[in-house]
């Protein structure tokens, strides 16, 4: 009887293990906010993108608690967890720091902690890409000004400023400390650039006004602006390249096949696979610029 009762006990543990088995990796998405489109689709391409069903946070949900979420993440205790934006990431950092993390939409994730399972999609294009296809579109530009804050965009504008070098390219940048001095210091450095390159950083652009006063200053003295987001289109931004927002939820879930294969991924945190060009070829006329034509076969979106 005995031994009828531990085969028993043996079958009833090697059934378990291969339900547990088939079930796969326990994956979680914490979204810092949903309803921000670029979250929401990198979110919905992730799952996509994923074989395994997935268990969603959304931190834009205002009736979830601080301990609720704390409380569910330990309960639920993921293998890995995708976190999208800078809320979703330092959560999963307290808590869960000892699971692999994988991120996106983070502005400059050096400035974070990082552990040592964290992977990642950076936010920030390659530098060096978007300063060569400038000067491939318009061979004039020799003198690029940048407004920037240290705690966000040192690394990066340092990287921007190397690139530049070897392409015959001067980076002009202007560091500030505090959002009203935007305007002061685009003030001056309009005297000394072809163009303006505006970048993703809280401290210089706080709001919809300082916004709008950049574009009219630059406007007013015939400075075009590169940019970062397809928006600024409305404003009158001159060259657009922007992240591919469902294409960094693909790369993120093919990184954490990657982490769950137990593969070894040669770069943890990687530059975005994919990235959308709009030119805007009637600011462009308005200015007196001359581009190459061959260029334009290079551009997603023309603006005539």
């Amino acid at each position: 009887m005995k031994v009828f009762k531990l085969i028993g006990f043996i079958g009833l543990v090697f059934l378990l293990s291969v339900l547990s088995a088939d079930e796969g990796p326990k994956i979680m998405v914490i979204n810092s906010n949903a309803a921000v489109d670029k979250y929401r689709i990198a979110q919905e391409e992730f799952i996509k993108s994923i074989p395994t069903p997935v268990v969603k946070v959304d931190l834009g949900n205002k009736k979830l608690k601080l301990r609720e979420i704390e409380d569910f993440l330990y309960d639920e205790y993921p293998d890995l967890v995708y976190c999208i934006g800078t809320k979703a990431y330092l959560l999963a950092n307290k808590f869960i720091s000892d699971r692999n993390i994988v991120f996106s939409s983070i502005i400059n994730w050096h400035r974070l902690p990082l552990a040592q399972k964290t992977y990642g999609v950076s936010s920030e294009l390659n530098p060096e890409m978007q300063i060569t296809l400038y000067r491939y579109i318009f061979p004039g530009l020799k003198r690029i000004g940048i407004l920037y804050s240290n705690k966000y965009n040192k690394q990066w504008f340092n990287e921007a400023q190397r690139s530049a070098k070897g392409m015959g390219v001067e980076i002009i940048g202007r560091s500030l400390s505090k959002r009203r001095d935007t305007l002061p210091e685009l003030d001056g450095l309009l005297k000394e650039i072809d163009a303006l390159w505006l970048i993703s950083d809280p401290v210089v652009m706080s709001d919809k006004k300082c916004l709008i006063e950049v574009f009219k200053q630059c406007d007013a003295s015939k400075i075009p602006i590169l940019s970062y987001h397809d928006a600024f289109a409305e404003y009158g931004a001159m060259v657009i390249v922007s992240v591919d927002n469902p294409t960094t939820g693909r790369q993120a879930a093919a990184i954490s096949r990657e982490v769950l294969s137990k593969d070894v991924v040669k770069k943890k945190v990687q530059l975005p696979a994919g990235s959308h060009i709009l030119l805007n070829l009637k600011k462009a006329d308005e200015y007196g610029l001359k581009y190459r034509e061959m260029a334009l076969s290079a551009v997603n979106r023309i603006i005539d």
